[in-house]
């Protein structure tokens, strides 16, 4: 493959990558009040518990040091996160000390979630017309 095309494919790419994580971006600042890591750390609470076993109640808690962890972040930073999570109602402390994520149900979040929905469309529709 000639360079040129390369460097084109590269620069697509790029593109359609940062369309995405931008647009992503906007709506987890726009749900977080600005605070993207925030809504990171939110995020991988609720990845991180659609696979953690439920517990006698049925939740599926995740640890502290499990999100920590996954995105490399300092314990403390995490804890902190996750207190501000907890206290604009996206996590529940289980009664074994893991945290459990919930999705509020108010307006702004399922206008994000829409367009969340939206933006991964985007995405998939621009792939496959790139693919074909």
């Amino acid at each position: 493959m000639p360079n040129d095309v390369r460097s084109t494919l590269a620069r697509h790419h790029l593109d359609i990558g940062a369309d995405y994580v931008l647009r992503s971006a906007g709506l987890l600042s726009s749900v977080f009040d600005g605070d993207i890591m925030r809504g990171l750390v939110f995020l991988t609470a609720l990845r991180l518990s659609a696979h953690a076993p439920q517990d006698a109640s049925g939740e599926r808690p995740v640890r502290l040091t499990a999100i920590a962890r996954s995105m490399g972040l300092p314990i403390e930073t995490t804890r902190r996160h996750l207190l501000k999570l907890q206290r604009d109602g996206f996590t529940l402390r289980a009664a074994g000390g893991g945290v459990i994520a919930v999705i509020p149900e108010r307006p702004d979040i399922a206008e994000a979630m829409a367009a969340n929905s939206a933006n991964l469309a985007s995405l998939a529709a621009t792939l496959e017309t790139f693919a074909g």
